[in-house]
Parts: C-alpha cells; sequence; structure tokens
C-alpha cells in the first residue's frame, strides 16, 4: 500500500516544520556587556539611582600586607547599599591576616566610589571608612582607603585588584581575587 502524493507532502512538510522548530530558539542573541538590559518585571528603573538595600556584589581575595609587620592577608567584601546614585555603594569587609606569631582580624565599613557602571570592560573605584583592627598588640578604630578596579572575567564575575589602606595610611595592603556583581 501506497501513501498518496498530498499526504507525503503533508507529512514531509510536517516533519520539516518540527524540525525547523528548535532552530529558531538558537537565534538569540544575549545582551553585550557594555549594553544596559532591559529592567527587570516589576522594576522601577527610576528607583535605580536612588537608595536600595540589597546585595549588589560581593568579593573574595587574597594578597599581602606589606609593612608594620607583614601577613598574608584573605578577606571579603559585599556591596550591600546603594547610596543615591547606582555607582556609590556602602561596603563592609572582613580581612583575617596570618603567618606571624599572632593572628589579626579588620572589619571595615566603606563607602565606595565606582567610576564605571557594572557592564563596563574597565572599574576603577575609591573607597573611604572606617575599620576596627584586632591584633595581640592593638585595637582600635581608624581610617580606611580602598582603592582598586575590576576587569571582566567572565560574564557575571571580574578580577579585582585592590590597594587597602588602613591606619591613616600606615599599613598598606595589595589584594587580588574574584568579585561578583549581581545588582544594576
Amino acid at each position: 500500500m501506497t501513501t498518496p502524493l498530498p499526504i507525503r507532502a503533508l507529512l514531509l512538510g510536517g516533519l520539516a516544520t518540527l524540525a525547523a522548530l528548535p532552530l529558531r530558539a538558537q537565534e538569540f542573541i544575549p545582551p553585550d556587556r557594555g549594553r544596559t538590559a532591559a529592567p527587570a518585571p516589576g522594576r522601577d528603573t527610576a528607583r535605580d539611582d536612588g537608595f536600595r538595600l540589597e546585595i549588589l556584589g560581593f568579593s573574595t581575595r587574597g594578597g599581602a600586607q606589606v609593612n608594620k609587620g607583614g601577613q598574608a592577608i584573605l578577606g571579603s567584601t559585599i556591596d550591600i547599599m546603594q547610596l543615591g546614585a547606582r555607582q556609590v555603594r556602602l561596603r563592609p569587609s572582613f580581612e583575617v591576616g596570618f603567618g606571624r606569631s599572632s593572628t589579626s582580624l579588620a572589619f571595615n565599613l566603606e563607602v565606595v566610589y565606582r567610576f564605571q557602571p557594572d557592564g563596563a570592560a574597565a572599574i576603577p573605584y575609591l573607597g573611604i571608612g572606617v575599620g576596627y583592627h584586632d591584633d595581640t598588640t592593638i585595637k582600635r578604630v581608624w581610617p580606611t582607603v580602598a582603592m582598586g578596579f575590576e576587569l571582566p572575567f567572565s560574564r557575571h564575575m571580574n578580577w579585582l585588584i585592590e590597594y587597602h589602606a588602613l591606619d591613616g595610611l600606615r599599613r598598606s595592603r595589595f589584594l587580588v581575587g574574584l568579585a561578583t556583581r549581581g545588582g544594576g
């Protein structure tokens, strides 16, 4: 028994249509890194330049303190608040120094200005704040300065290179790590 020609044509046409459907999904082109994406559903774009309390970014880093009793340093930061503009953020950080006879702990709270938006190819930043330092010889609060830049590593992660000054620029820490960017 043979199938009539019109039915064969319909079957082949249907199979060709079904085979072409998955190809349509391959036409999606992801947004470029430098182009701003459309706002998420339910997100107010006018709110983007106001005050926001949410996790905007997170980083882990390691490095060394090069003066005042040099130590190896491991630390982490979290950008938790946008302060009026997308590029001004409140950033607490935590650092542990080790490699000497005593371990040091530093807790810092800094306001960071990012000179470029999160999608830029390179993001330099500068921050000032206050920190608490604790080791066997010193327990005190002092001013902090952070300056550095981020370079792209993958779509949602950046390399981080930072100079972190504690104790009114008398303690210098150089750090390298990875940062994620979840906000803005």
